[in-house]
């Protein structure tokens, strides 16, 4: 029998399929190069930050009997002292990053879906360099997304 989905249920789906083309490749940089901005306090990220580059992952939907899980790709850009980006479903659609803020491990940011919903990304940085969290539509979880950084194709290893 097909899995039926709840209005909300569709709303995420939809979201993040018409959302997250092909981004430009950056190159992020390692975690151990990096300096961190004070802990203590939220502070917009800034020059050097681990985020400005290319992040690749996915986000996992939860469904009443089964959970659909989409191919995410994230990329992160600096224009002076703002972080912005784009985010992509490869084959969907795009939408802009915007509001990055990095708190200590913890870093928030917000992508517009095309419909103009806004999925709230709520996630910390891990020991292994990814990106993990949840992501929120309407101050609701709607999925978990986890993401690390891609490679820089010049760095693949030649055939």
């Amino acid at each position: 029998m097909p899995t039926r989905l709840t209005a909300v249920q569709a709303v995420v789906v939809v979201s993040l399929l018409a959302l997250l083309s092909a981004a430009r490749p950056l190159v992020a940089v390692p975690l151990a190069a990096q300096s961190k901005p004070p802990i203590n306090r939220a502070t917009p990220i800034t020059a050097g930050a681990t985020l400005i580059g290319g992040w690749t992952g996915t986000a996992t939907v939860p469904l009443p009997d089964s959970v659909i899980v989409v191919p995410v790709v994230y990329t992160f850009t600096q224009s002076g002292p703002t972080i912005s980006g784009q985010a992509m479903v490869p084959g969907q659609g795009t939408g802009p990053i915007s509001n990055v803020v990095r708190t200590g491990k913890q870093v928030r940011f917000r992508v517009t879906a095309p419909e103009g919903r806004l999925l709230e990304h709520d996630g910390t940085f891990g020991a292994d360099g990814s990106i993990e969290g949840m992501v929120n539509l309407d101050n609701q979880p709607i999925a978990k997304f986890k993401i690390a950084p891609r490679r820089d194709s010049k760095s693949l290893p030649k055939k």
